[in-house]
């Protein structure tokens, strides 16, 4: 496979949160699915789903959930030295999930993409769930931003962001053309609410979105033992792409590499001259 110059291939992997048998055989996972979207696929991007290195957490289980989390959190920075090597190594984008760190004694969830010059991004999660707040005291940030990968402007939103209309409506004006969005949901109604916001955001404002969530159950981990996700890739719904506006999805509950590429010349005209225009037909007078 090959890529091409109007087109953006996206590989998104649902994960499974199982526990391994060490650190090394953990990195090895990451290197399979960065491996193999690259080099079998011809990925432009891989996407890993938020909290995807909590499986680490038990490898030195914590008597509570708030010490577990912050031991993690002494991990990720190694994580992200990994994922950056395997940017640079393969040619690629990589969204290192999400993952915890401790900021000024503040814990913050943030997703890292690393791209295949060493460049590094961030994106905090803005928007805190009361499960994490009372299970781990992680609190919200505040920067949010369109990030330029050359081909294509992506932007990125952290499971319960998605269901926020504002920052995606924010990002869009800014350029955004693909939001990531990576998820961690224990079951089928919270991976609906993270699905169907996706899917109304890209109704709203004319852009694709990628999703990438965990599956699986986690034991000796406080606060996360079980999982749920379909994870999926999805369009406007319009004449030039899928009629349910679904480009790919995942199998639920199974560990997979998904595959999907959008049409940047289809995206970019829709915005123009689709059957509707929500993005530039917005009432500003109405609604500044």
């Amino acid at each position: 496979m090959s890529r091409t110059a109007d087109r953006f291939r996206i590989a998104s992997v649902q994960w499974d949160m199982r526990k391994p048998a060490c650190l090394p055989t953990f990195l090895d996972r990451i290197d399979f699915f960065c491996t193999t979207a690259a080099e079998d696929y011809a990925a432009e991007i891989v996407i890993f789903p938020e909290y995807f290195t909590l499986p680490l957490a038990a490898l030195t289980p914590a008597p509570n959930p708030i010490t577990s989390i912050h031991q993690l959190a002494g991990l990720t920075e190694s994580i992200n030295q990994h994922l950056a090597t395997l940017a640079i190594r393969h040619g690629i984008w990589i969204l290192g999930g999400s993952q915890p760190v401790i900021e000024s004694h503040r814990l913050l969830n943030i997703a890292f993409l690393f791209g295949p010059e060493g460049q590094r991004h961030r994106q905090e999660k803005l928007h805190i769930t009361p499960w994490e707040k009372s299970a781990w005291q992680v609190q919200g940030g505040n920067n949010l931003e369109v990030i330029d990968l050359g081909k294509i402007k992506i932007g990125i939103q952290i499971c319960y962001d998605v269901e926020f209309p504002e920052p995606t409506r924010h990002l869009a004006h800014a350029g955004m053309e693909l939001l990531l969005v990576p998820y961690c949901t224990d079951d089928r109604r919270g991976h609906l609410r993270v699905t169907r916001c996706a899917m109304a955001r890209t109704i709203e404002n004319q852009i694709a979105v990628a999703t990438a969530g965990c599956v699986g159950i986690l034991t000796n981990v406080p606060a996360a033992n079980l999982h749920h996700a379909e994870s999926g890739i999805y369009t406007p719904i319009d004449i030039p792409f899928p009629s349910d506006g679904i480009a790919a999805t995942a199998t639920p509950n199974t560990e997979e590499l998904l595959i999907a590429e959008i049409n940047l010349t289809t995206l970019r005209s829709s915005r123009a001259d689709g059957t509707v225009t929500p993005l530039k037909d917005r009432r500003h007078d109405l609604f500044p």
